[in-house]
């Protein structure tokens, strides 16, 4: 779920790619909690704390994110302030998770044995370096915006929060719909939603 790029981010896009990133954080703690193999080449303290450090992370981006507001829109008065409070919020942590992917993309290369780009070692190793179901902007990658996937979208995130002055608009959920929609879904109901949008602003093929 990307927008166009002379908007900013819609709610909806902010919240999509935040549960991702708490998706691959929480392999990540599983891995520095539990590491796959006997030769761990980490001292157990170091990556104790790491694993500390870690846990960190996602309970703000808990503490600040609702799940369920990823799935039904607000419809109160103050629901474009309150979105507006959460993204602001958030941008903070984007940048700190930002700066720490070099090092969890790292550490779980040599935790796992396993290389980033392809050729993954084992069904954990590919969703966390190359994302779920071949969606490969979902996965941490190398940890460097440079070389794409999860670390490049975050990127473009702040940067088109910082740019525009126009957010993107939500998705009007039909009211029908399962409120447990998972997210795979969702992505694919906010661009029918925006489709015409998109293809002005040069994005569908």
């Amino acid at each position: 779920m990307t927008g166009p790029e002379g908007l900013k981010p819609s709610y909806d896009e902010w919240m999509y790619w935040t549960q991702v990133i708490v998706d691959r954080l929480t392999t990540v703690t599983y891995v520095y909690g539990n590491p796959p193999h006997p030769d761990v080449f980490m001292p157990d303290r170091e990556r104790q704390t790491k694993l500390s450090l870690t846990v960190d992370v996602l309970r703000h981006l808990h503490e600040q994110t609702d799940l369920n507001d990823l799935h039904v829109p607000h419809e109160s008065t103050d629901a474009g302030e309150r979105e507006t409070r959460f993204i602001t919020a958030l941008q903070p942590l984007y940048v700190d998770v930002l700066r720490r992917m070099p090092t969890w993309s790292d550490d779980m290369q040599k935790l796992l044995k396993s290389p980033w780009y392809d050729n993954c070692a084992g069904k954990l190793a590919n969703i966390l370096f190359r994302g779920p179901d071949g969606r490969e902007t979902e996965g941490l990658g190398s940890g460097y915006p440079e070389n794409g996937r999860l670390p490049e979208v975050i990127e473009k995130l702040l940067e088109r929060e910082a740019i525009s002055d126009i957010r993107a608009p939500r998705i009007e959920k039909p009211r029908f719909t399962d409120p447990n929609m998972r997210r795979e879904e969702l992505a694919k109901l906010w661009v029918k939603k925006n489709s015409s949008f998109l293809r002005s602003a040069g994005r569908m093929d």
